[in-house]
């Protein structure tokens, strides 16, 4: 089976290409990396960049101006965007972070289902956006289920 290595980025639409960016920018630390209208494509698109994780976000406006209003993760499509963090501890540095940035934000929140804990906020254009720590030994414990689960049955894991 083909590997995936974890990384990816995001391509999302957004009414304003300057006020997404110096808001990513501001609150994700993110750099500018690309800026390009490709020919046919109807969209200018600015890639951005975390530094230090790779992490990206390619923010998109079509040229001939947005098709509907905002964001809504109710309807069919992207639900919201998740960043993960190294350690739980690292949310409470967030809090700090979007507080001084004057972001608002849900403060950190621990899931119900024990998967873990995470930050929910806004962009400009009213995605759901998330900063997630996982708890690895609670998926741990469940891959392990399944595993024995299917060993036990004589078939594959995957």
């Amino acid at each position: 089976m083909p590997r995936l290595d974890g990384r990816t980025h995001i391509n999302l639409t957004v009414t304003d290409l300057d006020v997404s960016t110096d808001w990513y920018c501001k609150v994700f630390e993110m750099v500018q990396v690309n800026d390009v209208t490709p020919p046919e494509s109807g969209f200018r698109f600015r890639t951005l960049l975390h530094p230090a994780s790779f992490a990206s976000v390619v923010l998109g406006r079509p040229e001939h101006g947005i098709d509907g209003d905002a964001f809504s993760e109710g309807r069919v499509g992207l639900h919201h965007l998740a960043y993960h963090v190294p350690e739980r501890e690292e949310l409470e540095l967030w809090v700090k972070h979007l507080d001084e940035q004057g972001v608002a934000h849900s403060g950190v929140t621990d899931s119900a289902h024990e998967a873990g804990s995470q930050i929910w906020l806004r962009d400009p254009d009213n995605i759901w956006l998330e900063l997630y720590w996982v708890n690895r030994d609670f998926f741990a414990d469940r891959l392990r289920r399944q595993w024995r689960a299917a060993r036990k049955a004589g078939a594959r894991p995957w």
